[in-house]
């Protein structure tokens, strides 16, 4: 291998070519497509922080809205209505090992999940740290407190939670958010 410093060539020893590779070596970038109420994701939560703290500096993760549920004209998977997603939730919660609670599509139905998704990225637009704290705020309060998320009320208590400006928020949120 070729040192610059020393003009030579040679075999490195395993010293060198660790210094070297981290030297060279740039984050690896995981865009993570992803829904503020795709169960599945939830249920993945532990893992994708486990990796975040290994791997910390050396990876990064780009979010992405996958925008899961447009309307109810949905129909995948044999879902069609919320008493489906319910059912599907509890499911889930036993296969992941996670805590979901369905009820929220019994007793006040997200009519999308675009609202949510649009005001993660309105929060992006502001602090990308901070944006996934958010993320992770409006999941817990679907997921465990049974919030409907596509609700302003919610995404704005959430939003103040973690320190995001909620005025610039809802004014992102209702704009440019939606085609960022």
């Amino acid at each position: 291998m070729w040192d610059p410093v020393e003009g030579i060539c040679g075999i490195p020893d395993s010293t060198t070519n660790t210094k070297l590779l981290l030297q060279y070596r740039k984050p690896v970038k995981v865009i993570y497509f992803t829904d503020p109420i795709c169960s599945s994701c939830w249920g993945i939560e532990p893992q994708l922080r486990k990796l975040k703290l290994e791997y910390g500096n050396n990876m990064e993760i780009e979010y992405r809205m996958g925008g899961l549920l447009p309307d109810w004209n949905y129909n995948s998977g044999g879902i069609n209505k919320p008493s489906d997603v319910a059912q599907h939730w509890d499911e889930v919660s036993g296969y992941y090992d996670m805590p979901i609670d369905g009820d929220v599509w019994l007793e006040d139905p997200l009519h999308s999940s675009y609202p949510p998704s649009i005001a993660f990225k309105a929060a992006q637009m502001q602090d990308n740290k901070k944006a996934v704290l958010f993320l992770r705020e409006i999941r817990e309060m679907v997921f465990l407190q049974k919030k409907n998320i596509a609700k302003w009320e919610h995404l704005e208590v959430a939003a103040k939670k973690v320190g995001l400006d909620a005025v610039q928020l809802k004014k992102d949120y209702e704009g440019k958010a939606k085609t960022f």
